[in-house]
């Protein structure tokens, strides 16, 4: 939580004031002092709001429920600004088949949780000379994801290694 400390109760160095009760209601001018008895009277808080030349704005609030709501809000607006990461997938030219169904496996978990995913797939030394059967090797990995994956970019290779981009359905 950030610490936006502001003055409260003895902290409030002002002789004259404008008071706004919890219901955000306001009361006209008052002395400090006056403002002190109000709250201390209703059980609440004062905390500044505004400060500007003779002018302070201070509300009348329970301080340890305003700070629990504010805590609560920060954590809902961190759970939905969470994006889903781009996860990778890395096959081999030479992967077997049951080797294939747990990176399928992990590829459906990944799509549960609405993330992108790349699959890649690498080739070593003379690897490289079957272009052919690692395009449908990796062309047939990407057809077994097609319940849980769209193609967004297809197959692309770069040097030795061909890759693919793919969006959650």
């Amino acid at each position: 939580m950030k610490d936006n400390k502001r003055p409260l109760n003895d902290e409030i160095k002002a002789s004259k004031i404008k008071l706004i009760t919890d219901e955000w209601e306001i009361l006209w001018e008052m002395s400090l002092v006056d403002a002190k008895q109000k709250a201390k009277e209703n059980a609440l808080d004062l905390m500044q709001l505004w400060r500007e030349w003779d002018l302070v704005i201070v509300k009348m609030l329970d301080y340890w429920k305003f700070q629990y709501k504010q805590k609560k809000q920060e954590q809902k607006n961190k759970q939905k600004s969470k994006s889903p990461d781009l996860k990778t997938i890395k096959i081999t030219f030479k992967i077997w088949d049951h080797d294939l169904m747990v990176k399928k496996n992990q590829a459906e978990g990944f799509a549960k949780d609405w993330h992108p995913l790349k699959v890649l797939l690498f080739l070593r030394g003379r690897e490289n000379r079957y272009e052919d059967i690692a395009k449908s090797k990796i062309e047939s990995f990407i057809k077994t994801l097609e319940d849980f994956y769209k193609i967004d970019k297809n197959i692309v290779r770069s040097w030795n290694n061909f890759f693919a981009m793919l969006s959650p359905k």
